[in-house]
């Protein structure tokens, strides 16, 4: 049937857009939002009837506060948002109140452009309300699912005008026109380098039962952050755990095998309660299993990763280079791109003056996020910098200052050097961790940077090298000192 088509075009179109936005904002490229104000104002203006709906971004004044679209005779607004957690609806609500906008419309939608989050908290949210507006958490906080549930329903000519926009969306150009209607490009087309990694995990995963005394306190309730108490237990009883572990629902979890005696976790489980699963069945039970699942993969690259000098900075959610040795001021790890070239990584400066004083830290530093696409996993990458004091490393009160210098000084070529050069690396240490004594501890593992054949041409003069920099293909490859 024709209508089935219709809506089966119309859940894979808005599928294929959350896809696209789930990527982008692990790139940290954000204007796909902006794009999607105008695209989902056309698709609630069809789906919902709502023919007076607009966008304010664009009517009333950039970045209009707490909403994004709104029918002013229908009295209904519209957040369209990345972001799906409850502190954003809590966020987009306080906005809503404190510019009073509960007076001129009755309903207010949040539209997640990524799948939402299992469940909210509809207390959390009355209380954040309080009184003065309504927002339904099963109702009013949506996704493409939802929407797509809506569209079974829907009239056929209406659905087939959002199918319209839709495809209008991913095809860059005005309803009706297709990649046919086009002259073929005379520049021979691009390869594009995303700024992903192949990721490889253990075949098997492990749960077990922890012992419930661990996970309650003194007075004998049950503690809320129930991997703080397990690793407090034992640090206190003198058996400290490696990183690679997560905690939920009074289960340990982690890829090194429960099933062994001399795991480190055996005084932590109830005897007889380990079990073995692929990491699939786990994560895939529903959000809440993935979420603790990415945590797991991020504390097992975390303690992956610190036998190689590498420290996981909590508060700034980053990872950081650290010296190999504690005498050490300066670190270059070498690398291969177009030829052998060296990156240095972390730099001790000391005052001209006086010598014996440290005038700055720096440290080469990355994000990472976890990505699963069609069932295959995804490292995140994107390159940054830290500036930190003391012995503990923490981030230096004066860092702004030659970050924003430095941010102002890269250009496209020069973090995609960095993304190759920490793609490259970590290829380097799996091959490295290979010749090393056997290791009972399971690991994470790379593979290759994923590109994207057939992009458009691109200007190559606009991609020039930083200026006053030292190229990163130098043999003598450094960090950048002009700021």
């Amino acid at each position: 049937m024709k209508h089935l088509e219709l809506i089966n075009q119309f859940r894979e179109g808005l599928a294929e857009v959350s896809r696209e936005v789930e990527l982008s904002s692990a790139m940290c490229l954000y204007d796909i939002n902006s794009i999607c104000e105008n695209l989902f104002c056309g698709v609630f203006r069809e789906l919902y009837g709502l023919s007076g709906l607009r966008n304010l971004n664009e009517d009333e004044k950039k970045n209009f506060p707490g909403i994004d679209l709104a029918d002013d005779q229908n009295r209904v607004a519209i957040q369209i948002t990345s972001d799906k957690t409850l502190e954003k609806v809590k966020d987009t609500i306080k906005k809503i109140k404190t510019y009073k906008l509960y007076e001129k419309y009755d309903r207010f939608i949040v539209y997640c452009l990524s799948a939402k989050q299992g469940s909210y908290s509809q207390a959390s949210i009355d209380r954040e309300c309080d009184g003065k507006l309504k927002l339904n958490a099963s109702k009013d906080i949506i996704d493409f699912k939802d929407l797509g549930t809506k569209a079974a329903n829907a009239d056929p000519q209406r659905l087939k005008k959002i199918v319209d926009i839709l495809g209008s969306y991913q095809r860059g150009c005005d309803v009706g026109l297709a990649e046919q209607d086009f002259d073929p490009p005379i520049e021979p087309a691009e390869t594009l380098l995303l700024n992903l990694v192949e990721l490889y995990l253990p075949s098997k995963l492990y749960i077990a039962d922890v012992q419930e005394d661990i996970l309650k306190s003194k007075s004998g309730k049950k503690l809320k952050n129930q991997r703080k108490a397990v690793g407090n237990f034992s640090r206190e009883n003198g058996q400290p755990l490696p990183s690679g572990y997560e905690v939920y629902s009074g289960k340990l979890i982690t890829f090194f095998d429960l099933e062994d005696d001399n795991n480190p976790f055996t005084h932590l489980i109830e005897d007889g309660t380990a079990e073995c699963l692929s990491p699939t069945d786990y994560h895939e039970i529903d959000e809440n299993y993935e979420r603790i699942f990415k945590s797991l993969l991020r504390l097992s690259l975390q303690q992956k990763l610190y036998k190689h000098n590498i420290l996981w900075q909590f508060k700034e959610g980053l990872f950081i280079f650290l010296p190999t040795h504690d005498n050490q001021n300066v670190r270059s790890e070498s690398w291969y791109g177009k030829k052998q070239s060296s990156r240095t990584v972390f730099e001790r400066k000391f005052k001209t003056n006086k010598p014996d004083e440290i005038l700055q830290i720096k440290h080469f530093a990355f994000y990472v996020n976890f990505l699963l696409i069609d069932n295959y996993w995804y490292i995140a990458i994107t390159p940054d910098w830290f500036f930190s004091w003391g012995d503990s490393y923490r981030r230096s009160p004066y860092a702004d200052k030659p970050l924003s210098g430095l941010k102002r000084l890269e250009k496209n070529k020069s973090v995609c050097d960095q993304f190759r050069f920490l793609a490259s690396w970590l290829k380097d240490i799996d091959e490295a961790d290979l010749f090393e004594a056997p290791d009972t501890a399971p690991t994470l593992t790379f593979g290759n940077v994923v590109k994207l054949e057939g992009g458009r041409s691109l200007n190559e003069t606009l991609w020039e090298s930083l200026s006053n920099s030292i190229s990163e293909e130098d043999e003598q490859g450094s960090f950048i000192d002009d700021y």
